[in-house]
């Protein structure tokens, strides 16, 4: 079973977009069961499949209060795809570090941080899931953290511009930090989105390329009035608009990610 956490320190680079459609394209193209995690406190994956935090979120499993992981599993209308939820509760945990007193004499902070490994832990014993997919939060927080820890694989979401370059160079060092409790975790590559055809924008990715410390995908996800219409009809776009440009893309990214067969099925090339 692969975890893979969709990370990236800055906002509106098509974190949640990836992810959403990278779970969906899962589930629905290759047949497989997956868990979509919100772990960022704005909840737009939540708002994306119109899943309420409600009766659980994310919050209460770092939190302690819900001892098992499908009391918070709500499904789509998607077979196979469910999610667990995220709200703003999720951002009073990360005030000061704060967390509630543990009952049970343990440390509030480590079991946060611990959280999403021992999940997917049991969902590799109950053979529950063939996917986990984490929509980790723009920050380095303890969401983001415990995320990378129980994480197989990291994508890195990025649109094509100094600062976003940046950016990567700081989470890079974050990632090799957490590293220490998961030498395995290793950063499958980063993923271009939002691209559009433009002199400075192609000497951007050229100079990227050439000089990433890590893999970039030879994929690229373009930007497109249907991507904007997918957000605002809350599906993901391979759904919404399966002909468009960016439905492609995020198919043939997928296709790539997974070395183009996934248990002898191939993914539709339309």
């Amino acid at each position: 079973m692969k975890t893979i956490s969709i990370v990236n320190l800055k906002g509106g680079v098509g974190k949640t977009v990836t992810a959403v459609n990278l779970a969906a394209i899962l589930a629905t193209e290759y047949a497989q069961r997956v868990l979509l995690i919100d772990a960022d406190h704005q909840g737009n994956t939540s708002k994306f499949y119109r899943i309420p935090a409600e009766p659980g979120s994310l919050a209460d499993l770092f939190e302690g209060t819900v001892m098992c992981c499908t009391d918070i599993v709500q499904p789509t209308i998607y077979r196979g795809l469910d999610v667990i939820p995220a709200d703003m509760s999720l951002a009073a945990l990360e005030l000061d570090g704060q967390l509630p007193e543990d009952v049970h004499g343990g440390l509030p902070r480590d079991r946060a941080l611990r959280a999403l490994t021992d999940l997917r832990d049991a969902v590799i014993e109950d053979d529950a899931y063939d996917f986990i997919v984490i929509d980790c939060p723009p920050a380095f927080s303890i969401a983001s953290i415990s995320a990378i820890a129980a994480s197989t694989d990291i994508v890195i979401p990025l649109m094509p511009g100094q600062f976003e370059i940046d950016g990567m160079a700081e989470l890079i060092q974050q990632i090799d930090g957490v590293r220490r409790t998961n030498p395995a975790v290793r950063i499958a590559g980063v993923l271009l989105t939002m691209t559009y055809r433009d002199e400075m924008v192609d000497e951007v990715i050229r100079w990227l390329r050439e000089h990433s410390p890590v893999p970039v995908f030879a994929t690229q996800i373009r930007w497109s009035k249907p991507m904007g219409r997918a957000v605002m009809a809350h599906e993901p776009v391979c759904r919404w608009s399966p002909t468009s440009g960016a439905a492609r893309d995020y198919r043939a990214w997928v296709r790539e990610y997974l070395g183009g067969v996934l248990d002898g099925k191939k993914t539709c090339c339309c």
